[in-house]
């Protein structure tokens, strides 16, 4: 049985697949555009080849083609959604799922179970989360023909289920990679908060003694996009340079970012600290409205790739804090890890064996 965890997030597609205690995982850049890597016979020659920028996947399905992952900006035109309603099932969401999903899963036939990931402000609301999750299972459900990069995949989804996406770092922090809890059982209990900064969303979500804390839990559309979009109109302001969404999430992202402009290239530095700077205060407003100071929870988790970015200002504003080692992938790897848990017993009850009891839960 292969299991995969779905995060969908709006900056990156990150899955993580679990087959017989194995564990794949991949991250690809949720850009997808129109356009073609192919450029003929165009080249510089030889001062060309030094430096080659990653080209983006071609992901085809139903005949057409899509560009998605890396640079998609340098081929064609980026289609830059951040509304929910973008996992409805539209083009370009499935062609950044299927090329994620060709990062972990073997060319040809593939089947498998998938625990999707949904931001609190969606699972929040009953009927909102019924109608979201009725929507993409309608997708999602069955046999998906495809290719990336020429080479053909079909993958038969034979079940969706879905979690709060911070419910992933939770599942991540205390399971193991064949569904076993592996902390204390009084780790089960103690009261747990966790902060998933996103692209566009930011979660809050609070668990203790194995049920949510409804008090403590709350989202947000403050995500990582409010520090793009700063960066985006400072640099047009101040250079006449249009960035994307992705170019400028790219750019908060790196050591020392730097920008080629008709005055040659200018150092970025400045700008970039002030959107990440008032970013995190924003973050940390929405946090100390909900938990003040977080003294009240024996753990608190940050994760997303935003907690990587922000680190510095939440752990000093939150130095009990903890930044789980890979706060990218953790809900992705948590929600496969807990995929594998209740999909196996699915499976055992629906297959018992005539001389041992099943379990009913």
């Amino acid at each position: 049985m292969t299991v995969i965890g779905l995060d969908p997030g709006f900056g990156g597609i990150k899955v993580a697949a679990i087959e017989e205690g194995t564990l794949r995982t991949a991250h690809v850049p949720a850009a997808v555009g129109v356009g073609s890597t192919d450029l003929g016979l165009l080249s510089i020659g030889v001062l060309g080849r030094r430096r080659r920028t990653r080209q983006p996947d071609v992901v085809t399905l139903n005949g057409v083609s899509y560009l998605v992952g890396h640079n998609v900006h340098h081929y064609g035109h980026p289609i830059e959604r951040t509304d929910l309603l973008r996992l409805a099932g539209g083009p370009e969401i499935r062609a950044a799922v299927y090329a994620a999903l060709a990062r972990v899963l073997p060319p040809g036939q593939s089947t498998v179970h998938l625990m999707l990931g949904l931001p609190v402000q969606i699972m929040a609301d009953r009927g909102q989360a019924q109608a979201t999750l009725r929507t993409i299972r309608g997708w999602l459900v069955g046999k998906h023909p495809f290719t990336v990069n020429d080479v053909a995949y079909t993958v038969q989804i034979l079940a969706v289920k879905a979690m709060p996406q911070p419910a992933g770092t939770f599942f991540a922090w205390g399971m193991d990679d064949t569904g076993r809890w592996v902390r204390t059982r009084r780790d089960l209990t103690v009261p747990v908060a966790i902060c998933d900064i996103g692209f566009n969303t930011l979660d809050l979500f609070g668990v203790e003694g194995g049920a949510v804390i409804a008090h403590y839990t709350a989202g947000d559309t403050l995500g990582m996009r409010r520090a793009a979009d700063l960066l985006i109109d400072d640099v047009r302001r101040r250079y006449g340079v249009r960035l994307s969404r992705h170019q400028a999430d790219a750019l908060l992202r790196e050591r020392h970012p730097r920008l080629h402009t008709a005055d040659g290239e200018v150092p970025l530095d400045d700008l970039v600290q002030q959107a990440l700077g008032v970013t995190a205060g924003h973050v940390v407003g929405f946090l100390e409205r909900h938990w003040e100071m977080g003294r009240q929870f024996e753990r608190l988790f940050f994760t997303g790739g935003g907690a990587l970015l922000l680190k510095d200002v939440l752990l000093r504003h939150y130095p009990h804090g903890i930044l789980l080692p890979d706060p990218v992938m953790a809900n992705a790897i948590g929600l496969a890890r807990y995929g594998v848990r209740i999909f196996r017993k699915e499976k055992s009850k629906q297959v018992p064996s005539p001389r041992q009891h099943v379990p009913s839960g």
